[in-house]
């Protein structure tokens, strides 16, 4: 028997099984123990979390990293600094005011898990901006008005991860 030919065959196997079987990090979004949100996402993938301040009726954005398995705070964007909105800056980042917005960068504040109260049409209209594969909004404050999401990352096969792949 040649076991020529059947070598490459097990080799390709192999790396597919490999490939499939290697961890990623999936970013969830679940509400009530539902997942309604999960995608793989790449090291250093980023996102925003825009809501209208209840108190000044300003915009504020969150920016938040996926890095090491975590979410990070990367920067928080305000117009104005009054009614809870911060007004110092961070001890291990700084703030840079553009004339367009009060920018609150770093502070190494990184976690596994954001629980996130949503507003409504009234309050906080709130909006999660996806940038891969392409920006995209989702107005989360019309599909979980009024309710506390999970926004969690969490590490999962690629396979896995791809099959379970679901927008909101």
């Amino acid at each position: 028997m040649n076991i020529r030919p059947i070598v490459p065959a097990v080799l390709a196997v192999a790396l597919v099984i490999a490939v499939a079987a290697s961890p990623v990090y999936v970013l969830t979004i679940s509400e009530g123990g539902n997942e309604h949100f999960a995608r793989p996402v790449p090291l250093g993938d980023r996102w925003i979390a825009r809501y209208i301040h209840s108190v000044e009726k300003t915009p504020v954005e969150d920016e938040y990293r996926i890095t090491e398995g975590r979410i990070w705070i990367w920067e928080e964007r305000v117009v104005s600094q009054n009614a809870g909105l911060p007004i110092i800056e961070p001890g291990n980042g700084r703030l840079v005011a553009d004339g367009e917005w009060f920018r609150f960068r770093g502070g190494r504040s990184s976690m596994q898990t954001i629980y996130y109260r949503v507003g409504d049409d009234n309050f906080g209209r709130n909006v999660l901006v996806f940038f891969i594969p392409f920006p995209k909004e989702y107005e989360i404050f019309r599909i979980f008005p009024g309710k506390r999401i999970e926004i969690s990352v969490k590490v999962s096969p690629l396979a896995c991860s791809l099959l379970r792949e679901r927008l909101l």
